[in-house]
């Protein structure tokens, strides 16, 4: 039995309990940080608007300055994409679209959208578990994926 006969031993030994399940209890960080990377400029094309006649006068390019892609420290990553539409056309005429006049949102699942910035990077095929992207009227595209830490084998 340990006998503790001052107040600040008593102090004390609380505080190093509570340091000690403190410690025990707060998860170790990741000896994988989180990176920063950017590729570009880059070109895509995207929808503008989703019809019952798509592709037909959906689809226009895109410009932009740079893909930024974070690496989490799990390993999933996310893409962030800031574009202008561009009046390069599309290869096919008549799937060429224009800028919509409100607002135009798609978003999709897995084995869908194809990452810019790996494709940009080293010309890889890399497949988002989902993305989402405004088109505004005045040809802004706002474009964010998301990506696993196991590349998505898609059919």
């Amino acid at each position: 039995m340990v006998r503790i006969t001052s107040p600040a031993r008593r102090l004390a030994s609380v505080a190093l309990a509570l340091s000690s399940i403190l410690l025990a209890a707060t998860p170790v960080s990741s000896a994988n940080p989180a990176t920063v990377d950017r590729a570009g400029p880059i070109d895509t094309v995207l929808a503008v608007r989703a019809d019952d006649d798509f592709p037909v006068g959906s689809l226009m390019r895109a410009t932009c300055a740079s893909s930024k892609f974070v690496t989490r420290p799990d390993g999933t990553g996310i893409e962030k994409l800031h574009c202008k539409l561009s009046s390069e056309p599309v290869m096919i005429p008549e799937f060429q679209g224009s800028p919509p006049s409100r607002a135009f949102t798609n978003r999709g699942g897995p084995c869908v959208w194809t990452s810019d910035y790996w494709f940009a990077k080293n010309g890889s095929i890399v497949m988002a578990e989902s993305f989402s992207y405004v088109v505004t009227p005045t040809g802004r595209v706002n474009i964010t994926a998301e990506y696993p830490a196991e590349p998505l084998v898609c059919e």
